[in-house]
């Protein structure tokens, strides 16, 4: 056989090249290693090998079009392969298109692929699909193959979670735990579910990995002073006690301030909408809002810290009947609009954020939430942004009003509030904000819950003048508002009478 030397040159090259790639990914350069890749399909724009590692390195350059055209390409020229069915399901899983991610990985099954990682990916499409039982099944035949698949464990513990099999998702967390006891993955999620089991000297003392865990958006700020955590005397010491999450956060949170001994000096740091409630508290604090430099101070401490400062656990929650109040100069801008609506009145938050993680389970929405109101009351949305939709329902009912874009801060809300008979909120801020102020207020809380409702029953020890309306299994809000939102609604009907 006579070989041709320019075609073994080409080949030589194509090795030399195809290896210098795989030794570009392995360092984690995806850069040069995209740019050899390009150069390389330039002359061999159909080679299978080059195409899977062209999207292997736009996929982690986070440029997700670009990988999926890479490995589109790939799949026609081979499509009885199945790790690039694979590696197409990941792409489309990282865009957020399970439906479709999961098609794809299905083929790969069913092309013989029997990997860990393609069990593993099934089941992150199913568990994004909320098809926890699926879900399940797909972690446990990845954890079957790969036992120290510490990712595979990790997930199922979301699973549990989500089915509210809150014991066999500690299980999972402490497996993966076992494996890598540094999963901050595994802490992370792990003190959820301590906490909504009420083990919050446990839970809280987890909490505190929130600094580190990537997926939360928070960032641990930096002053000279020392930050407290319940060990150092605060006699005669000045502390800085500064909001880090959500309003609802804050307004929870800032109960602890209450604690502390008349000779500690507080600075209380939070957000504009808060500060004027947060002033009228009554503790002696300077409050300043985010972005201003705070006075010299001896410690510092975060809101949400403050639990595990104060070896909080679920028989020792500050619980006060109330701890805010709305400013009078609120109180009366509002009062012609409460006193022009007629017997019982109510207010209403139906949704939250739609940039909140989890707003598809816990928010209601008005179209639901209205056919199970009673037509002789009088209702205030809460929410300061309303949809057209909304917009479309009250202009067609005349015992509905909604203040919105007047709602210029939270002493605004809390005036509103104050002017009602009972709050119904989903799992918001306004839901935190009616029961500080003392207001009975019925909190819609999903199937999985936020950790501070805990797992079961209708109170809660944070608030005494809250109960908790849950939902039944997923999307089993109709069930829960049908069964028991006529027997809250009814008590303050008979309170009037």
């Amino acid at each position: 056989m006579i070989y041709d030397a320019k075609q073994l040159h080409a080949e030589s090259a194509l090795q030399i090249g195809v290896s210098l790639v795989k030794h570009c990914l392995q360092k984690g350069d995806d850069k040069l290693a995209l740019q050899h890749c390009l150069e390389l399909l330039a002359d061999n724009p159909k080679h299978i090998q080059i195409l899977s590692f062209a999207a292997l390195a736009s996929r982690s350059l986070g440029w997700l079009d670009d990988a999926l055209e890479f490995i589109n390409r790939a799949v026609i020229i081979a499509p009885s392969h199945p790790t690039l069915y694979c590696l197409l399901g990941d792409i489309l899983l990282m865009q957020k298109r399970p439906e479709h991610a999961l098609v794809e990985l299905l083929k790969a099954q069913y092309l013989g692929d029997e990997s860990a990682q393609l069990k593993f990916n099934i089941g992150l499409a199913y568990l994004s699909l909320a098809a926890y039982e699926d879900a399940k099944v797909y972690f446990d035949r990845a954890l079957a193959v790969d036992p120290q698949m510490v990712a595979a464990h990790v997930n199922k513990g979301l699973v549990e979670h989500s089915l509210m099999n809150l014991n066999a998702a500690l299980g999972c967390f402490d497996s993966a735990l076992a494996i890598d006891h540094k999963n901050l993955d595994a802490q992370w999620n792990k003190s959820h579910v301590l906490l909504t089991l009420g083990r919050y000297e446990e839970g809280f003392r987890l909490y505190e990995n929130r600094w580190i865990y990537p997926q939360v958006t928070l960032k641990r700020r930096h002053f000279d002073s020392q930050l407290w955590l319940g060990h150092e005397s605060l006699s005669g010491k000045t502390i800085l006690l500064h909001a880090e999450g959500g309003f609802g956060d804050t307004i929870q949170f800032i109960r602890y301030a209450k604690l502390f001994e008349p000779d500690v000096k507080l600075i209380i740091q939070c957000q504009e909408q808060l500060a004027r409630l947060v002033s009228d508290m009554g503790l002696g604090a300077k409050v300043i809002t985010r972005g201003e430099m705070p006075p010299p101070h001896d410690f510092n401490c975060p809101l949400m810290s403050l639990p595990l400062a104060f070896k909080t656990t679920v028989y020792s929650v500050p619980s006060f009947s109330s701890y805010l109040r709305a400013p009078r100069t609120s109180i009366k801008f509002w009062q012609g609009t409460i006193e022009a609506l007629r017997g019982c009145k109510v207010g209403i938050v139906a949704r939250g954020s739609s940039t909140f993680g989890n707003d598809q389970n816990r928010s209601v929405g008005l179209p639901r939430l209205i056919k199970y109101l009673p037509p002789s009351f009088n209702y205030v949305l809460l929410q300061q942004n309303v949809s057209s939709e909304e917009r479309e329902i009250i202009s067609s009912c005349d015992n509905i009003i909604a203040p919105a874009e007047m709602l210029k801060s939270f002493s605004d809300t809390a005036a509103l509030c104050e002017g009602m008979d009972m709050i119904i909120s989903v799992d918001t801020a306004v839901a935190h904000l009616g029961a500080a102020l003392g207001k009975q207020t019925i909190v819609l809380v999903p199937n999985r819950p936020d950790w501070r409702w805990g797992c079961s029953g209708d109170k809660t020890p944070w608030y005494p003048s809250v109960r908790l309306l849950r939902q039944t299994g997923h999307d089993g809000w109709n069930e829960a508002l049908m069964r028991s939102l006529p027997r809250y609604l009814d008590a303050i009907e008979l309170s009037q009478v």
